[in-house]
C-alpha cells in the first residue's frame, strides 16, 4: 500500500544508516528536530519517519563519562512498518522544512532553528510522543521539591562573564539559587536531587546542602523526565535543563547573567533570574 502525503523526517546526523548514525548532538539538542517533525506531521498531515537514535560517540568514552550518550535503548526500536516508512523516505525527494512541500516528498527537519520558540503550544504533543515511545525503566517516581542541574562535562569555565550558552555556572550560584527555591516553597527540609555530569560527591560537598540526593538514572531521557518532576528547577545553561522545564511546566531559576531569550520564551510567572 502506497504511503500517502509527505513524510516528516528528523535528520539527527550527517550520515544515517538506519541502525546507527554518525556522531551528532547531545540528547537535548536532538529533541528539537524530532519535536518539529512531530509538529509538521500534526499540522500538515502525512507520516512521521521514526528517527534513528543510536549514534557513534567517542569523546564520552575518552572522558570516562557514566552516560556514553550513544542514545540506543532509550526509545523503542523501529517496527517493520517504521522500517518501510524510513526506506520510503530515503527514496523520495528531500526538501527542507522551510520549503513549500508536496505530497510526494520527504520534509527534513535539521538543527536547532529557534529552539523552544518553535515549540510553544505543542508541549502535550511532544510529551505524549516521548511517553509513548520511551523504554520505561523502573526508577524513582517520588516527587522532587528542588532539582539542581549542574552541567560540567564539555562546558567551558566562564572566566569572562559571558552571557552565552555552553558555559559553566559557578557552584556558589547554585547554592544561592537553592536557598531562594527553598524560600519559595516554604519548606525547611525539601527533597533536593542533583543532576550532573560532573563529580556528584564533590559538587554535593561544595553545595553544602543537607541530604542532597543524586539522580540515579542511567540515560539522558530518564534524567530529563526525572528533573521535569521537580516543583522548582535550578537550571544550567544547557538545553537539558530547558527540556525538563518545558515538559514539566515547572518554576525555574536561571542565571541572570545568561541571555536566555534567544533560546527560551520567558514566562513572567514562572521564570526567575537570580
Amino acid at each position: 500500500m502506497a504511503i500517502e502525503g509527505p513524510l516528516h523526517k528528523a535528520v539527527l546526523s550527517a550520515l544515517d544508516f538506519g541502525v546507527v548514525r554518525s556522531p551528532g548532538s547531545d540528547f537535548g539538542n536532538l529533541l528539537f528536530p524530532i519535536a518539529r517533525s512531530l509538529i509538521g506531521q500534526a499540522t500538515m498531515g502525512g507520516t512521521l519517519v521514526y528517527p534513528t537514535m543510536r549514534q557513534i560517540k567517542i569523546g564520552t568514552y575518552l572522558r570516562r563519562e557514566p552516560d556514553k550518550r550513544t542514545y540506543g535503548g532509550i526509545v523503542r526500536g523501529r517496527s517493520m512498518a517504521d522500517w518501510r516508512i524510513w526506506i520510503e523516505s530515503m527514496a523520495r525527494r528531500q526538501v527542507d522544512e522551510d520549503a513549500v512541500a508536496a505530497d510526494d516528498v520527504t520534509i527534513t527537519y535539521t538543527g536547532l532553528k529557534k529552539f523552544f520558540h518553535d515549540l510553544v503550544g505543542y508541549e502535550a504533543l511532544i510529551s505524549n510522543w516521548i511517553s509513548t515511545n520511551r523504554i520505561d525503566k523502573a526508577g524513582d517516581r517520588m516527587p522532587i521539591d528542588i532539582g539542581l542541574h549542574i552541567r560540567r562535562g564539555d562546558f567551558t569555565e566562564n572566566k569572562t562573564g559571558s552571557a552565552g550558552q555552553s558555559m559553566q555556572i559557578p557552584t556558589h550560584w547554585y547554592r544561592q539559587a537553592f536557598l531562594h527555591a527553598r524560600d519559595l516553597l516554604k519548606i525547611d527540609r525539601p527533597r533536593v536531587v542533583l543532576f550532573t555530569d560532573g563529580d556528584p560527591a564533590r559538587l554535593a560537598s561544595e553545595l553544602n546542602i543537607e541530604n542532597v540526593e543524586v539522580d540515579a538514572a542511567d540515560d539522558a531521557l530518564s534524567s530529563i523526565l526525572n528533573l521535569s518532576r521537580a516543583r522548582v528547577i535550578v537550571g544550567s545553561r544547557s538545553t537539558f535543563s530547558k527540556w525538563a522545564v518545558f515538559l514539566g511546566g515547572s518554576v525555574a531559576i536561571w542565571d541572570a547573567a545568561y541571555d536566555i531569550s534567544p533560546y527560551w520564551p520567558v514566562r513572567p510567572d514562572k521564570d526567575i533570574f537570580l
